[in-house]
């Protein structure tokens, strides 16, 4: 009885012990609702690092390190090109550094004719190196009287006849070139002033002024009206008593002398007063604007 007793209980035991040990497996559930469960990122591996997106600086490195034929460069102009672009600025600039100097030439001409036309009584317009209708018209007046071609224009016939024409009529007669030079070596040393026009003290024109007075003949004052006096000479057909100009302190003939012959010249120079010159000397030379022939002693110029 006992033994039958202890195997009911051993059996009931055993049958109450398997219900919880099922319900400890299982999962315990829930009735009330809950929310999907959030997937845990996967662990990052050393050997597997995570790629990071490019910051826009980054992606901007990224594109200058590129392979020059990845990346697009600047276009850039030919070598050729840009050697015609040059060659053509360049001769534009020189065409128009000509043109000015050939208006320059030409306006100075024109200045030179006004003031032949004013000797000649064929205008009485003061010389401005401009052309105008009175210019024009003094031109055809004095064209009609020489018989040359009347067109109211400054061409080389017409000049060459109306600068000859007024030296004719207002160039230095009796005086010899030799007493011009003579006279002018007799002030060798007196002492440069500025406005002098004295033996106590000259600048360049008026020791000219001075000189020529000296010897009864008359010359303009200052240095750019004297180089528009007499006829136009080249360095070649200069005689002693011819007046040679320089460009110094301002443009133009700002400073004059007197040929002496031999490639020299008296002046009254700024730094050493009135003083012998050569013009080959390096500062003349370069300085060098003209000469003009003043003396009817000296002759005419043949062209």
């Amino acid at each position: 009885m006992k033994k039958k007793l202890a195997s009911v209980l051993a059996v009931i035991m055993l049958a109450c012990s398997l219900p919880w040990q099922a319900q400890a497996a299982a999962p315990i559930v829930s009735n009330k609702p809950h929310k999907a469960p959030v997937a845990a990122p996967p662990a990052v591996s050393e050997a597997q690092p995570v790629k990071a997106v490019p910051e826009p600086a980054a992606v901007k490195a990224d594109t200058a390190a590129k392979p020059a034929a990845e990346v697009r460069a600047p276009k850039q102009a030919k070598p050729e090109k840009k050697a015609k672009k040059t060659a053509k600025k360049k001769s534009k600039k020189t065409k128009e550094k000509q043109s000015k100097v050939q208006v320059q030439q030409s306006n100075w001409r024109l200045k030179v004719a006004q003031q032949k036309l004013q000797v000649l009584g064929f205008s009485d317009e003061r010389p401005s190196g401009r052309m105008t209708e009175a210019t024009s018209s003094a031109l055809k007046s004095f064209q009609k009287q020489h018989k040359l071609k009347a067109d109211g224009e400054l061409n080389d016939a017409t000049y060459q006849k109306l600068t000859w024409e007024a030296f004719a009529k207002e160039g230095i007669r009796k005086v010899q070139g030799k007493e011009i030079v003579s006279r002018a070596a007799k002030y060798k040393g007196v002492p440069y002033v500025f406005g002098g026009t004295t033996t106590k003290g000259f600048d360049c024109s008026g020791y000219v002024q001075y000189v020529f007075k000296d010897c009864k003949a008359k010359l303009p004052r200052l240095a750019d009206e004297q180089a528009l006096q007499g006829i136009f000479v080249t360095q070649k057909q200069l005689r002693p008593g011819d007046l040679v100009f320089f460009t110094t302190y301002a443009p133009g003939a700002s400073h004059v002398g007197i040929y002496a012959g031999d490639g020299q010249f008296w002046s009254a120079s700024s730094s050493k007063g009135v003083i012998l010159s050569s013009l080959k000397e390096e500062y003349w030379k370069q300085r060098y604007f003209g000469a003009r022939r003043v003396l009817i002693t000296n002759g005419e110029v043949n062209k």
